[in-house]
């Protein structure tokens, strides 16, 4: 053994060898399986004994079973934990073993070199070296003297080469063929091949096998070389061999110890005789397991196995239930597989039973002729012959029985079915097809359209038993099948079929009661009364062909407990019933042919060459519809006829009722339709008989015609009063009516008549506004354009440009004009007169004067567009008592066509009424029109009123139009009702009803309804009201000069509470009012403006002497600023912090006090009492610095007194001065940023602030939103700031964020309001920001933190994942 050295050992060989030297070892792996098998066999032999065990027994077990294992699994878990830590014991063991591994070396190593001493060295000397052969080998290179032995015994002979192998196999064949020449060959093995020294004999099916010589003497035996069985089980053999290994190596040394036999003469024959044997025994084999593999996968008892005799024959009965019902059939269906009795030699048979034809038979036995053996295909050949042996036994008794004549019965298919037509014409789906079951041999019976009709089982039955029914089934088949026919023929028409209907009649008389049971009631969709009986029934000798007679039978809804005697009574459960009354036959071919429909009966000569027209010209000949078998062309027209016809008759017999005068029923000229013509309508309820005359004149006719599911009934007019196009003559228009059912056709006519109805009346208003329009005393013509008038509306435009219209109709339900506003063109909002459409319609209904409604809407036109352009916005939290209210910023009450209200946020009301020559009359809602030192209940006057109007009062328009007032109405001594009665053409035309109460149906509340106040008029005015102070004057020419509109001290005796009571009103009618104390009464006297100046209040525009302003107009401003004045009212004298001052000297300036400030409130008379203004004035003017007054000053009257002018917003701005003077001085420095934007790129902030008055929606959810921003007491105060990031790169989205920060006054520590889940990222960035200053700088005694922490935040803020903004790596020293 040779040395090696000590660092050749591996360390993982090392291991290896300990393992497999230290018995007692296992791997925990190995342990923890062994364990886990155990508990399992363990566990499976208790599941298999303990069901046979007593339940005591049973519990012992368990819990034996339990105890052991956990004693095991407690062990494991033990050396689990101990192994854990044996990594240490290892490395000891491992260094003990490698130093006693080199210990063992060194001794051997010693007993090495003794024993090499003592024994090998002793004998060792040098040989004596064999020099020639060493120089041979030098020299030549090989060695010579080997001895001869080696060459004899080791080295193999050289082989013989190809061309000696041809010869010898050539040779060899030649012996083959001359034995074969002078052998007996069987006739079977006749197919052979010699080659290569072989013989090969191949039996197609059964086997092949080689033989060869092994000399040529005529005595030498056959050798067989190899044998091959060709018998194969493809369909349950898998691809295996049917032999096994050991068998055919039996075989073989069978077959050649016969061979070589010389008892055996003719050994060739006795070499197919064995093969043969065993072939046709292993196909009887393969045949066998098919068959059993057959009964138990899939046939079942269907196949049985009657005998099998190995190697002999195999008997199969199939059909078994049919032998059981055929009693006369003993044996049954068989087929036997079995060897030739007569000839051994020759293939296997089949003997069927009962007996086949030779054709027959043939077919059946070339299943088992081929490769593929299969007893599956051998019966399915068996069945095909037997199925269709009986179709045709049973297609010629069917065609006796059924005396189907000239229509013949197919057999075809595979499997065979036989297809009977029992209809004439008879569609594929709709034969009756009979097959037979594969697997029973009964007969089977379907019709492939209607798979589960009730007669198809029964015909089954009788085929497979008595067919002495079998007529009478298959009549009752083609009865049902008809009516299929007739429910898919209506299919697509108005009718759904029934085959009963719960129909009443007298069973002695009715025709009904003498009618076959095969018919069917057709019921019409749009005419559920009309029934159509279709009766069907085979010809007389030709029971194929159906014949069909149709029937129209009226009924009437009835419940069983009506009085069949009595059609009056009436009971009031459920009508289900129909009572049939009469019926009457219909004359199919008199409906087929009548006057709708093409004749296609001609002469042959037609037939042949045409039909001649007068011209000589040669009509085709018509070629006739071919239809489907299923659709009955007859029925589809007897349908369609009655459903056509029958709405015709009913509305014919109604229009006479009705006094309306109809040509009756007639054919259109294209004899592809019906109409029916109107000759008179009756005249028209409320207008003289001769306006219904004259529009009649207009009339040429009026056609009723069916298109769809409706009426149309087409109006034909000589001429349009209006010449709106160049087409003269005919004008035709089209009404649609719905089609009712026979009962309800009055409802047709009442809509016919209603249609004429509102063409009269509406031709009688246009008529006396054509006049109006004609007359030379007027301009209207040239501001009202006709758009369009089609007998049924008329479409005005008017205003620039015709961008509005106004559309007016009769509304039929309601039997009163209707209006509808509409713009087109350059307008691109909705029509300003839209919110008056129903004082406008009131109006005309009242007036019938649609010449006085253009000229107010010509009027009010540029009012209403002024008013339109109010904002009416609906805002949340314009209540200080109530914060989810909603209110409406402003919302328009119209009182009448020239009066309306506008609320402001629910609580201001401004009463409008819109004059003539472009004057609009404005005064304070809130005060009652009766005495004008009351006050409407929930409504607030409007401080400042008269003063903010008195701004856009154009001195010298009213002045021009007091002069031409006076010159156009000089003193007359007609009284007010005379002045009413008088029939002007404009200014006395009932214009004393504009100032009216309220609409009836405007659902506002009670204390606008203000009642009208008739009061004397001026003697300069006849026949109008007196001055703009009174609101229910005449808004035209005829009003009254604007003088009296000026404030006065008082108000005149005349219009004090003095007045006299309205007449028709009642006390209920006044609103419920408060006294005002003296000299708040000046905005109850209306301000005459021109509609120029109104509509400079009402246009959103930039405030006066500001350009960034938002666009709000200069009423919501004035208005806004009331708002706002009164909530800081109310907040100063509810929070305890302010302290009203009274200003007698100042009465319109809100004084209060908060420590050492004193603040006044006033509105801003320079640019027309728009805004309002804070003056702050110290009492120290060393603390308060004036820069610092100058920014909360300019921050109230840009931010705080703004749109929307929120309640909160204000009230958020007073909570800062809650705060401490050294708090609020900060806060005011984080104001200058807001209020001096510039200075945030001035000192480098990366962020902008601003103090959020009211919580956005998009701040924490901390407080509901809208509330007040800035929330404090004495401790604590709650700021929400709103920051926006700066210097922000092209292309990227602003970022900004709502912060609520918290400022600890006692303790001098500002951070982020404490939220419940900071889910945001942004927020908790902010957070640790803060905190991070917080800790970083101390703060100084007496100097607030707020305003340098959030300065520091606004400078140093970064957000998460913020990229692409500029860095400031040089920010500016903080401002003082």
């Amino acid at each position: 053994m040779s040395p090696y050295p000590l660092e050749s050992i591996h360390p993982g060989a090392m291991m290896l060898e300990q393992q497999h030297h230290q018995p007692g070892q296992v791997s925990l792996s190995v342990l923890i399986d062994m364990i886990v098998q155990r508990t399992y066999h363990e566990l499976t032999i208790l599941a298999e004994l303990l069901p046979r065990k007593t339940d005591m027994e049973r519990k012992v077990e368990i819990f034996n079973f339990a105890s052991r294992t956990r004693m095991i699994l407690i062990r494991l878990l033990a050396l689990v934990k101990w192994a854990s830590s044996a990594s240490k014991v290892d490395k000891c063991n491992n260094i003990m073993l490698f130093l006693e591994k080199q210990s063992n070396l060194f001794l051997d190593t010693a007993d090495q070199l003794a024993r090499m001493a003592r024994e090998t060295l002793v004998r060792a000397t040098l040989p004596n070296f064999h020099l020639p052969a060493a120089a041979e080998i030098l020299t030549t290179g090989g060695y010579t003297r080997l001895p001869r032995c080696i060459k004899e015994r080791i080295i193999p002979p050289p082989p013989i080469s190809a061309q000696e192998k041809r010869l010898t196999l050539l040779k060899l064949n030649q012996v083959i063929e001359h034995r074969l020449v002078n052998s007996s060959i069987p006739l079977q093995m006749r197919n052979l091949k010699v080659a290569d020294g072989t013989v090969t004999f191949t039996v197609r099916n059964e086997f092949e096998c080689r033989l060869t010589l092994l000399g040529d003497s005529s005595t030498e035996p056959w050798s067989l070389l190899s044998i091959e069985m060709l018998v194969e089980d493809r369909e349950t053999g898998q691809g295996k061999c049917l032999m096994h290994s050991l068998q055919v190596r039996y075989v073989h040394n069978l077959i050649q110890s016969r061979l070589e036999s010389k008892e055996t003469p003719r050994p060739l024959h006795d070499l197919y005789s064995v093969l043969h044997s065993l072939a046709q025994l292993l196909q009887l084999e393969v045949l066998y397991n098919q068959t059993m593999r057959l009964c138990a996968e899939r046939l079942g008892d269907y196949v049985r196995v009657e005998e099998y005799v190995l190697g002999r024959a195999l008997t199969i009965s199939y059909w078994r239930e049919l032998t059981l019902r055929d009693p006369s059939s003993e044996q049954g269906h068989r087929l036997s597989v079995q060897i030739d009795p007569h000839d051994p030699a020759k293939p296997l048979i089949v003997v069927h039973t009962p007996s086949l034809t030779n054709k027959e038979a043939e077919t059946a036995e070339r299943s088992i002729r081929t490769e593929h053996l299969s007893v599956e295909s051998l019966l399915v050949h068996t069945i095909y012959v037997r199925t269709r042996a009986r179709l045709t036994e049973l297609k010629n008794d069917v065609q006796q029985r059924l005396g189907l004549g000239d229509v013949e019965a197919t057999l075809h298919g595979s499997p065979a079915v036989l297809a009977i037509p029992i209809l004439q014409p008879c569609l594929r789906a709709e034969q009756l097809l009979i097959s037979v079951d594969t697997h029973t041999g009964i007969f089977l019976a379907h019709v492939p359209q209607y798979p589960s009709n009730p007669y198809s089982p029964q015909i089954q039955a009788c085929l497979n038993g008595d067919r002495g029914q079998l007529e009478t089934q298959v009549s009752e088949l083609r009865y049902w099948i008809t009516a299929r026919r007739i429910e898919k023929t209506l299919q697509q028409l108005p009718a759904t079929p029934f085959e009963q209907l719960p129909l009443t009649y007298d069973l002695k008389t009715h025709p009904l009661s003498k009618m076959d049971r095969h018919k069917m009631y057709v019921r019409l969709h749009k005419q559920p009364s009309a029934i159509l009986v279709v009766d069907y029934s085979e010809k007389p000798g030709k029971e194929c062909e159906i014949q069909y007679n149709y029937y129209y039978l009226l009924t009437r809804p009835c419940s069983i407990e009506d009085d069949p005697e009595d059609e009056t009574v009436v009971k009031e459960i459920p009508r289900v019933y129909m009572k049939a009354l009469g019926m009457i036959e219909f004359n199919s071919f008199l409906v087929t042919h009548g006057t709708t429909t093409k004749v296609d009966v001609q002469e042959l000569s037609e037939k042949i060459i045409g039909k001649r027209k007068p011209g000589g010209k040669v009509e085709a000949p018509i070629k006739r519809t071919k239809f489907p078998a299923y659709f009955l062309s007859d029925l589809a027209h007897v349908v369609s006829f009655a459903d056509e016809r029958i709405p015709f008759t009913a509305l014919e017999s109604q229009l006479t009722s009705k006094g309306v005068l109809h040509s009756g029923i007639t054919v259109e000229s294209t004899s592809v339709g019906l109409y029916l013509s109107i000759v008179k309508f009756p005249a028209v309820p409320g207008l003289p008989e001769s306006d219904s005359a004259e529009f009649s004149r207009q009339l040429l006719s009026a056609t009723i015609r069916r298109k769809g599911s409706g009426w149309v009934l087409e109006w034909v007019f000589h001429t349009s009063p209006f010449d709106l196009t160049s087409r003269k003559g005919r004008t035709p228009i089209y009404s649609n009516f719905e089609l009712e059912t026979v009962n309800d056709s009055d409802k047709t006519v009442k809509s016919i008549l209603s249609e004429w109805n509102a063409m009269v009346q509406l031709h009688v208003l246009v008529r006396k506004f054509k006049r109006y329009l004609e007359s030379a005393n007027n301009n209207l013509s040239s501001r009202i354009f006709v758009k369009r008038y089609n007998f049924k509306s008329l479409c005005l435009e008017y205003g620039s440009q015709g961008m509005y219209s106004v559309t007016v109709s009769w509304k039929k339900t309601d039997d009163r004009f209707g209006i509808v506003f509409g713009s087109s063109g350059p307008a691109s909002a909705m029509n300003p007169h839209a919110f008056m459409k129903n004082q406008y319609e009131i109006q005309l209904n009242r007036e019938r004067n649609l010449a006085l409604i253009c000229k107010i809407l010509l009027e009010t036109l540029n009012p209403c567009k002024s008013i339109s352009r109010l904002p009416s916005t609906v805002v949340r939290g314009m209540s200080m008592t109530n914060r989810n209210a909603i209110h409406q910023t402003f919302t328009v009450l119209p009182q009448s066509t020239t009066h309306l209200k506008i609320m402001f946020y629910g609580k201001y009301c401004v009463d409008i009424y819109m004059r003539a020559e472009g004057f609009v009359s404005i005064r304070d809602g809130a005060y009652s029109r009766f005495d004008q030192t009351k006050v409407i209940e929930e409504l607030q006057p409007i401080q400042g009123f008269k003063a903010f109007l008195s701004k856009y009062v154009d001195a010298a328009a009213l002045a021009r139009r007091a002069s031409q007032t006076e010159d156009d109405n000089p003193p007359s001594p007609f009284t007010m009702e005379e002045a009413q009665k008088s029939d002007g053409k404009f200014g006395g035309m009932s214009m004393s009803n504009t100032g009216s109460s309220l609409n009836p149906v405007s659902p506002h509340s009670t204390f606008l309804q203000s009642p009208p106040t008739i009061r004397q008029p001026s003697p300069a005015m006849p026949g109008a009201a007196p001055s703009p102070a009174n609101p229910a004057g005449s808004p035209f020419p005829s009003a009254a000069s604007p003088v009296g509109g000026s404030p006065r001290s008082k108000p005149s005796p005349r219009y004090a509470g003095a007045s006299p009571k309205p007449v028709g009103s009642s006390m209920s009618q006044h609103a419920q009012t408060r006294i005002l104390p003296p000299r708040l009464w000046a905005a109850a006297i209306p301000t005459v403006l021109t509609t120029k100046a109104f509509d400079d209040i009402c246009r959103p525009a930039n405030l006066p002497g500001v350009t960034s302003s938002a666009l709000v107009s200069p009423l919501h401003r004035f208005l806004g600023c009331v708002f706002m004045r009164r909530t800081l009212q109310h907040i100063i004298k509810n929070e305890e912090y302010l302290t009203l001052v009274n200003t007698p000297n100042e009465p319109s300036v809100i004084a209060f006090r908060v420590e050492s400030l004193l603040c006044k409130v006033t509105i801003n008379q320079e640019n027309s009492f728009q805004s309002l203004h804070l003056r702050i004035i110290p009492e120290d003017q060393n603390y308060w610095q004036p820069d610092l007054l100058q920014i909360i000053q300019k921050f109230f009257d840009s931010k705080v007194v703004a749109p929307p002018y929120r309640p909160n917003t204000i009230l958020g701005f007073c909570k800062l001065f809650q705060c401490p003077s050294d708090t609020m001085k900060n806060i005011i420095q984080l104001m200058r940023f807001e209020v001096q934007p510039e200075l945030v790129l001035k000192y480098n902030l990366k962020w902008s602030i601003s103090l959020c008055l009211t919580i956005p929606p998009v701040a924490p959810n901390v407080f509901p939103v809208g509330q007040a921003g800035i929330i404090g007491n004495k401790e604590k105060i709650l700021i929400f700031m709103h920051l926006t990031r700066v210097n922000i790169p092209a292309g990227q989205e602003a970022v900004s964020i709502v912060v609520p920060v918290v400022y600890n006054i006692i303790q001098n520590q500002t951070c982020l309001a404490s939220l419940k889940e900071l889910q945001n990222s942004s927020l908790h960035a902010v957070q640790q920001h803060l905190s991070r200053w917080a800790t970083s700088n101390i703060n100084t005694p007496g100097r607030c933190s707020i305003y340098p922490a959030i300065h520091d935040l606004l400078i140093n803020l970064t957000l998460p994942n913020e990229t692409g903004f500029p860095i400031n790596s040089n920010p500016s020293i903080m401002p003082s």
